[in-house]
């Protein structure tokens, strides 16, 4: 069994919150963080893009990789959809 595998495993046994039920919790502007992580994507890239999520909520603890990972992939194909139309 590979890494894929048991990634897929481990995603389908727990539910995590996704990053805009968080930044309701937490009273974060949903519009600036999106704005703000979308800037990031696009000059440094996915791995700067989802510890600039993570920087934005300031826990001292970052959010689920998985939840941080769906926003960052969600802007990635917003981002590719604006390129095609």
């Amino acid at each position: 069994m590979g890494y894929s595998d048991f990634a897929n495993i481990f995603s389908e046994t727990k539910t995590y919150k996704s990053v805009e039920t968080f930044a309701a919790e937490h009273r974060i502007d949903l519009a600036e963080l999106k704005a703000t992580t979308t800037d990031v994507f696009r000059k440094d890239g996915k791995i700067p893009a989802i510890k600039h999520v993570n920087a934005c909520f300031n826990l001292g603890r970052p959010l689920p990789l998985l939840s941080t990972k769906n926003y960052v992939e969600q802007i990635e194909s917003a981002i590719n959809n604006e390129q095609y139309d």
